[in-house]
């Protein structure tokens, strides 16, 4: 896979992490490139692996969260609400 596939490839996984269209991710991919000032297709490349390894951080600590949120407490545990 050439370096424009594996580049594509990481906007389409960052966009599917933070549920948004290629297009919207592809903005924010470009507007932290020129943040850093990524000249050569390595360092933008890198600066989207970068974006990419903080967003599955921050996506597991949310379902995590998540999770946590969604355990019954023992007192409620059994609890039904009737029609």
């Amino acid at each position: 896979m050439n370096r424009d596939h594996k580049f594509l490839a990481a906007c389409g996984r960052l966009a599917s992490l933070l549920n948004l269209s290629i297009g919207a991710a592809r903005q924010r991919i470009d507007h932290q490139i020129a943040q850093k000032g990524a000249n050569n297709p390595a360092s933008k490349f890198a600066v989207v692996e970068g974006m990419l390894a903080a967003a599955q951080l921050d996506s597991a600590a949310h379902s995590e969260l998540l999770d946590n949120q969604l355990e019954a407490l023992e007192s409620e545990a059994n609890f039904l609400v009737e029609d």
